[in-house]
């Protein structure tokens, strides 16, 4: 008789966590939650809703510079600042700018490059950076260009700049934190039929 009523119990607990987790399954993903756009230009308003969609494939993490290319536009990085702003303040949008941060989206592939080389070989204790023409060098890019791209890093906040090192910045502070659980890491894919997009 006990072990009866146990097995009774038994099977009445199975069912239970059965119908709790059926309950569970059937609710399906939550919906993304939507925001009004109206404060963006037409152009950053393109490139938010492809990467809102975008975002919603398996595995894909595509920046905004590369939205930007796959869309035709030419980069230009007032609009990137634009769009990276919004997406810092609207992180309910996105389960990838949730998970990943607004950051990681900012930044085109030369200064994730650039990231990388300076924080991988950044001296903390002498507070001592790599030497721009080391930069210049490793990354593979011209002088010119290299200015231009440091700049655009202090405009994002990842480097401020700064009189005390030979490249003229200095990394912000919380700059480990600043791009996020990934660093700075990233692949891009090409699929024949397809545009590029990121994965992390």
């Amino acid at each position: 008789m006990k072990n009866k009523f146990l097995f009774i119990i038994f099977i009445g607990l199975v069912f239970g966590l059965s119908v709790s987790f059926g309950q569970i399954e059937n609710q399906g993903p939550k919906p993304e939650i939507s925001t009004p756009t109206d404060d963006l230009s037409p152009e950053a308003k393109s490139v938010v809703d492809y990467l809102l969609i975008e975002w919603k494939k398996q595995f894909r993490s595509t920046s905004i510079p590369m939205a930007m290319s796959n869309l035709g536009m030419e980069q230009n990085d007032d609009l990137r600042m634009e769009i990276g702003q919004y997406f810092r303040d609207n992180t309910q949008l996105a389960k990838n700018l949730r998970w990943w941060g607004a950051n990681n989206y900012i930044l085109n592939h030369d200064e994730r490059l650039i990231a990388k080389y300076l924080i991988n070989n950044y001296d903390e204790e002498k507070n001592i950076l790599p030497a721009r023409k080391e930069l210049q060098e490793a990354i593979g890019i011209s002088g010119q260009e290299l200015k231009n791209r440091l700049a655009f890093m202090a405009r994002a906040e990842l480097l401020q700049e700064s009189d005390k090192t030979e490249l003229g910045y200095s990394l912000a502070e919380g700059y480990n934190r600043w791009g996020g659980p990934l660093r700075h890491n990233f692949h891009t894919v090409s699929i024949e039929g397809d545009k590029p997009f990121d994965v992390w």
